[in-house]
């Protein structure tokens, strides 16, 4: 087991079932000693403007399934926090193990990416919205999309944008996006940046013909995280055939439409 992955990760994140982001995480008990009923209430995806159809899962983690039948995260607060934790621990697991393969093309520098993130994450302070922010105007919106792409590729698409024009809080966000084929891995990472003002953007794109894939988006503000895991590849529609015809016997378009009609034993030009 890599070093990277504590105590914690065997807590929130081995106690999953079935698969590592589709997890509920184990709740330890606060280092305050408070109790659940003293815990504070934490928003819902749809009183924070992310949509409804959301299911609760476990305390702070919420999923709903996207339009393209795939099921999409939200972790709220906290609890919610250690639940997005988890689906980075697993997307560094991911990585470590491709990077173990022979001839495998992940770099420690991307390793080292996605371990910095989870470092800035763990000692992140979680801030729930208060009640000025809510008289406020400010908007703050989340994207976190990975799915098929073209032929044969898989994409990821992490976005967080902040505009704060009504008064002095201030949010700091992070997104993170990876896809891997094979031996070959693309990954970014944006933040965290703080400000009134602020935007970050991630986008990891790749294909193979061969080779299985997968693709991770993860987006993060002061109080919740959105992310989300793929491993189904673009459609390859097959290829169509020609249309020069009607032909006479022993005659037919395998060279094209170009070359018309021609005898089937005739070697193309």
């Amino acid at each position: 087991m890599h070093k990277h992955i504590r105590n914690f990760f065997a807590l929130s994140f081995l106690c999953a079932a079935a698969s590592a982001l589709t997890l509920s995480a184990c709740d330890a008990p606060g280092d305050d000693g408070a109790t659940p009923e003293s815990q504070p209430t934490l928003l819902t995806p749809a009183e924070l403007g992310l949509g409804d159809g959301w299911v609760e899962q476990d305390k702070g983690l919420w999923s709903r399934i996207g339009a393209d039948g795939q099921e999409e995260f939200v972790g709220v607060g906290e609890p919610g926090k250690l639940h997005g934790l988890a689906s980075l621990y697993a997307a560094e697991e991911h990585l470590a193990i491709a990077a173990e393969v022979p001839g495998s093309e992940t770099s420690p520098g991307q390793l080292a990416e996605i371990r910095a993130l989870i470092v800035e994450i763990e000692n992140k302070e979680i801030a729930a919205p208060s009640a000025e922010s809510f008289r406020c105007q400010a908007q703050l919106t989340h994207t976190a999309l990975a799915g098929p792409s073209t032929c044969n590729a898989v994409q990821a698409n992490a976005g967080v944008t902040y505009n704060n024009a009504c008064n002095a809080i201030t949010e700091t966000i992070n997104t993170y996006t990876y896809a891997t084929c094979g031996v070959i891995t693309t990954t970014h990472s944006c933040g965290p940046k703080t400000g009134l003002s602020v935007g970050c953007g991630s986008t990891s794109t790749l294909s193979s013909a061969s080779s299985a894939c997968q693709s991770y988006a993860y987006a993060a503000s002061n109080y919740y995280s959105t992310w989300k895991i793929n491993d189904i590849k673009g459609y390859c529609a097959p290829p169509e055939e020609p249309t020069c015809g009607p032909c006479q016997g022993n005659y037919d378009c395998h060279c094209g439409e170009e070359e018309g009609c021609i005898p089937r034993n005739q070697l193309c030009n």
